[in-house]
C-alpha cells in the first residue's frame, strides 16, 4: 500500500491599527534616510506585542531605527518596526 502525503499551506495577513490620542510624530530617520512616523518605545512594544525591554534590546542591537528627542525621549521608526517584525 502506497502512503499519501498531504501538504497544507496557510497564508495569513496581519493588519496593525494603532489609535493614538496625539498626532503622529514625524521626524528624520537616519536608517530610512527620510522623514518617518515615530512612536514611543511603549507604543512600539504594544504594536509588536513584546515587552518594552525587548524594544530597548532591538534598539541596542540596531534592529530598528530610532532617534532621541532633545528631552531624551526615545522614538522608534514605525516603518523599521513593521519591516523587521
Amino acid at each position: 500500500m502506497k502512503k499519501r502525503k498531504t501538504e497544507i499551506t496557510v497564508e495569513t495577513e496581519r493588519l496593525l491599527l494603532i489609535r493614538q490620542r496625539r498626532p503622529w510624530v514625524r521626524a528624520w530617520c537616519d536608517g530610512c534616510a527620510k522623514h518617518a512616523n515615530m512612536i514611543t518605545a511603549a507604543e512600539a512594544a504594544a504594536a509588536a506585542r513584546v515587552s518594552s525591554r525587548t524594544v530597548y534590546r532591538w534598539v541596542e542591537a540596531e534592529k530598528v531605527h530610532f532617534t532621541e528627542t532633545l528631552e531624551g525621549l526615545l522614538l522608534i521608526c514605525f516603518n523599521s518596526l513593521t519591516k523587521w517584525r
